[in-house]
């Protein structure tokens, strides 16, 4: 009985990992770029310097939470999509209430948490069809064409990460690099990387729901294993179309780190 249970608990881990883990790595790694990028702004030109990149950065990153609100019946008591000014330099914000006892509302505080990441994403995604829409075929048709793994392991992790590569290489390429659609689809991806990151207070209530959906995890995989089911095959599957989240959250991650990169000799120069 307690090889069965600790079975249960390493396969639950293997599975949450695989939804969940990639989200949380980059975001923790975001998190710190956006920081760092953000206060070298902030020193060299003062709040200006955020509100640039916060125009459109800001409305995504604060409906992702919306959304997330809706979508897990979470009650929206306040709303703010962006704010130039206040006393703590808070940008936007969403104020939500739910009802502790709900298990479905409760999850929910996960995806609200990391709705920022999911809202940025998905924006780099609709801006790269419509500006970049070569780029963004030869993308789709190479993640169609390889994505062919039928166990998740550490392969699977590698796949991800040279398709991601693949993607920098066909949106920096010499055709896009004097189109006007590219330039705008950098703003985009600029602004959005700078703040997709999660604040304290969104990783306080993704903890929450992440604690939760990983206990539904191990309740769902010790009634698989009265009835004979192989939970990692429906894993595998959503991890397949997780290869078009997670190519674009390294793409993210890209942006960030240039943002970080400018920031860092823009500061030393003014300095």
């Amino acid at each position: 009985m307690t090889v069965l249970f600790f079975n249960i608990v390493k396969i639950s881990t293997i599975e949450i990992f695989y939804l969940t883990g990639i989200i949380i790595i980059i975001g923790f790694l975001l998190g710190i770029l956006e920081k760092t990028t953000n206060k070298n702004m902030q020193k060299s030109f003062g709040y200006k310097g955020i509100l640039t990149t916060a125009i459109i950065g800001t409305p995504v990153h604060e409906i992702g939470h919306a959304i997330m609100c809706v979508i897990f019946l979470h009650r929206i008591n306040k709303i703010k999509l962006l704010q130039f000014y206040s006393n703590d330099g808070t940008l936007g914000y969403v104020e939500h209430s739910y009802n502790k006892k709900n298990i479905y509302q409760r999850i929910g505080n996960f995806f609200i948490g990391v709705g920022p990441i999911l809202s940025g994403t998905f924006v780099l995604l609709l801006s790269l069809y419509f500006l970049l829409p070569s780029s963004f075929t030869a993308f789709n048709n190479s993640l169609k064409q390889n994505l062919n793994y039928t166990t998740i392991d550490f392969g699977l992790i590698k796949y991800i990460f040279f398709n991601s590569l693949y993607l920098i290489k066909y949106i920096f390429s010499i055709t896009n690099l004097i189109s006007i659609n590219f330039w705008i689809f950098v703003i985009i991806a600029f602004s959005v990387s700078s703040h997709i990151a999660l604040s304290k207070p969104d990783i306080k209530g993704a903890l929450d729901g992440f604690f939760m959906l990983y206990i539904i995890i191990i309740f769902l995989n010790a009634l698989a294993q009265n009835f004979s089911v192989n939970t990692f095959d429906y894993i595998l599957g959503i991890t397949k179309y997780n290869a078009y989240f997670s190519s674009l959250l390294f793409l993210a991650l890209l942006f960030s780190v240039i943002s970080f990169f400018i920031s860092e000799v823009i500061y030393f120069i003014k300095k």
